[in-house]
């Protein structure tokens, strides 16, 4: 029942979502562009995009969502990112004691700040290969953050300028009123059967049967806990009074969303009213509370009526 999911869970560039805060994509030329890392710094660096992509590099999957999702929206994509890790940069450029946060400044005059603990896990990456090739224009060339498990306004893309600051840093969307603590909330979305949003990230949903009374009909989406993962998804037909555990795929790696899938048979009844939660590895379960996106993230049970 995931074969339609499974053929888009790294979502084609063609089809990632974007956010940018003007109409007009940067373009950056790759021979004149580099990166300067300034700041709290005992050895500050101007460095060049053969110079980045010289370095060791890693590859990992990561989902980025962004703050504005609503429940069941489609501003979320996950993909295959190569770059290098930010601390390796980072360590080069010799931190000094009392710096407190990463202010990243980019080409489209976009800036935002994260703690610097989140700027040294191993996870977070200034990116310069999506999906097994260079950035597009779109996404980010020559290079963008990935920093797994905060909302994507905190992943930029086009960097010019880093800045190691003492003080905490609040950049374009935090001065726009978005919280400055970006951690995603975990959610789930049923993508099948339905008609959500996220069904734009994936290639192949109309090869799904229809519902017919009487036969065994899929259910099917994603859950994402940024970097918690995911323990466990449930599925209720029945508005809620009970519940019944999901097959849940192993995700492609700690920092993405997972696949899952369960069933039901229509019996005649008029309508079903399916209802997903999720928990995630901290055991936390999502909350049912619904809150719209603005300031930091939506949250609330996504449910689909079936005829």
């Amino acid at each position: 029942m995931l074969g339609p999911l499974l053929a888009s869970e790294v979502t084609p560039t063609y089809l990632f979502y974007r956010i940018d805060i003007n109409p007009i994509v940067p373009v950056v030329e790759e021979k004149t562009w580099n990166l300067t890392v300034k700041g709290l710094v005992d050895n500050p660096l101007t460095i060049t995009y053969d110079e980045i992509k010289a370095m060791p590099s890693v590859k990992q999957y990561s989902t980025l969502e962004c703050v504005s999702n609503k429940i069941g929206g489609d501003l979320i994509s996950t993909a295959l990112w190569k770059g290098i890790k930010i601390k390796d940069l980072l360590d080069r450029a010799k931190v000094k004691p009392g710096a407190k946060y990463i202010a990243f400044r980019c080409s489209d005059g976009y800036d935002v700040g994260i703690p610097l603990e989140k700027g040294l896990m191993d996870g977070t990456i200034l990116a310069y290969d999506m999906n097994l090739a260079p950035l597009t224009a779109k996404h980010g060339f020559p290079v963008r953050a990935i920093v797994p498990g905060l909302y994507g306004m905190m992943n930029p893309k086009w960097i010019t300028e880093i800045e190691l600051v003492d003080t905490v840093y609040e950049g374009y969307w935090q001065r726009n009123g978005w919280s400055n603590n970006a951690d995603v909330h975990t959610t789930s979305t049923i993508v099948i059967p339905g008609e959500a949003e996220l069904g734009h990230r994936f290639r192949k949903l109309d090869e799904m049967p229809s519902v017919i009374p009487g036969q065994r009909a899929p259910i099917a989406g994603i859950a994402f806990g940024g970097d918690r993962g995911i323990s466990k998804v449930e599925v209720s037909i029945d508005g809620g009074a009970t519940w019944k555990s999901a097959i849940v795929k192993d995700p492609l790696s700690q920092y993405t969303w997972v696949l899952w899938t369960a069933g039901f048979t229509q019996t005649g009844k008029e309508n079903y009213t399916i209802i997903v939660r999720a928990t995630d590895k901290t055991g936390q379960v999502q909350t049912s509370e619904f809150n719209q996106p603005f300031p930091d993230g939506a949250s609330g049970y996504q449910n689909v009526s079936v005829p």
